[in-house]
């Protein structure tokens, strides 16, 4: 029993000491809800994703998206930074994730491409995946992510009718190429690879 917990101990430890192997640097998109513009920025490696979401008054709110085999997530760091202009408050929060639960946070595609990879970890043309809206308050929902060919996603919310459903567009390794919300206008562009 010893010699066993010993090497299982040795083993977690040997994994955990190898660094983080970057996946991708620098992407960056572009959301657009109504009259409201926010910037994204973000690189992925083996264990995580890091990135930032800056709006058009300044305000930005960093993220540390820790991920799990599987495509699962255990928890999300936040360090919300308000311009100085507008008080310059700063506000980290960090947020465990429920058994199986994805993390949300407004139209970043970070999160939005770790549910995709969720779902094709899942597997199957229809995935229910229940999620955590994070940030000030969060809050729990479930989405539904639909295949609808090689190249196009839809997420469902639980309430909603599809017009009130996330339309993406993907390529072939799964970037979001863009998207959109029918009933808010929303749009997503990608701005660089």
């Amino acid at each position: 029993m010893r010699v066993t917990l010993a090497c299982a101990a040795l083993a977690l430890c040997v994994s955990c000491s190898h660094p983080e192997k970057s996946l991708e640097f620098g992407r960056q998109y572009t959301s657009i809800v109504y009259a409201d513009t926010e910037l994204e920025t973000f690189g992925r490696t083996d264990r995580s994703i890091t990135g930032v979401v800056v709006d058009r008054y300044g305000d930005s709110v960093r993220f540390h998206i820790h991920t799990k085999p599987d495509a699962l997530v255990s928890s999300v760091d936040f360090v919300a930074l308000q311009s100085l202009r507008r008080g310059g408050r700063t506000m980290k929060k960090s947020f465990d994730m429920p058994k199986g639960t994805m993390p949300m946070f407004e139209n970043s595609v970070a999160f939005l491409e770790q549910l995709l990879r969720r779902a094709r970890a899942i597997g199957g043309d229809t995935v229910r995946i229940p999620v955590m809206f994070v940030g000030a308050s969060a809050f729990s929902d479930e989405f539904t992510v639909v295949r609808n060919g090689d190249d196009s996603v839809l997420l469902i919310p639980r309430v909603g009718h599809l017009n009130f459903a996330l339309r993406l567009a993907v390529d072939s390794v799964g970037h979001i190429t863009g998207g959109m919300i029918p009933v808010s206008g929303t749009q997503i562009f990608a701005t660089a690879p």
